[in-house]
């Protein structure tokens, strides 16, 4: 008799609009158009979800309509991210998006993983229903990763990021990822032509990843990420 599959280590539970892809969630007529026709994605991001799972699927948990859930599903693939439940809302009958989140992950604490990792962004309830979870879970919550869009204050034990390998950095202390892992999403980054790929626009403007020397094999690609930070923020008035 075959034993059961044992439950992944950790469940991968992130939002879509802005936190994968670039959405302009602040602007909600410039976020509906987006979800209608704007293809482009945060680099790097592809990458480390890739190196993340570890062939597990992760799970989106998005207040975009069901409608596009097609649309979101080939965005995916076209930017070579591995396999994934996509959990959207129904427009009419969940109006209320902190509920529907707060709902959706009400849902996950009957899962068989031992933890979960989450990753959203300030620009709506992320922060504060990804901590809400937290509380009731504190022994299955391993991290909360959240892009800094507004740059408004965000709860305690909260990780902010503005790219990729700011999260993949602090993976790799966790013991969740491992160097050469980390060093193929930061080259994902630096590597791309488009600053607004990077860090678009519209949000907050990054500060440099410190280098604490723990990992000297990964400065020089952490200095050549500073280096599109500082001519980002030089090209950028201040918000």
């Amino acid at each position: 008799m075959t034993s059961p599959a044992s439950p992944a280590p950790f469940l991968l539970v992130t939002d879509f609009d802005d936190t994968l892809k670039i959405s302009h969630t602040t602007n909600r007529f410039r976020t509906v158009i987006r979800g209608l026709f704007a293809k482009q994605a945060y680099a790097g991001m592809s990458e480390l979800f890739q190196e993340w799972t570890g062939g597990n699927p992760f799970v989106i948990i998005s207040s975009s309509p069901r409608v596009i859930a097609g649309k979101i599903g080939r965005f995916l693939d076209r930017h070579g991210y591995p396999a994934r439940e996509i959990w959207l809302r129904d427009w009419l009958k969940q109006k209320d998006i902190r509920r529907y989140k707060l709902e959706s992950l009400r849902k996950l604490e009957a899962r068989p993983e031992k933890g979960f990792i989450f990753v959203g962004d300030d620009a709506e309830y992320d922060p504060e229903v990804f901590a809400g979870f937290r509380e009731r879970n504190p022994d299955r919550t391993l991290a909360i990763y959240i892009r800094r869009m507004r740059g408004r204050p965000l709860p305690d034990g909260v990780i902010p990021f503005h790219s990729a390998l700011e999260i993949a950095l602090a993976e790799l202390e966790a013991g969740r990822l491992k160097i050469p892992q980390v060093s193929r999403v930061g080259k994902a980054i630096v590597d791309h032509g488009d600053p607004d790929q990077i860090i678009p626009y519209f949000a907050s403007s990054p500060s440099d990843i410190a280098v604490t020397g723990k990992f000297p094999t990964l400065e020089k690609l952490i200095d050549l990420l500073n280096g599109r930070y500082a001519k980002i923020r030089g090209d950028r008035r201040p918000r």
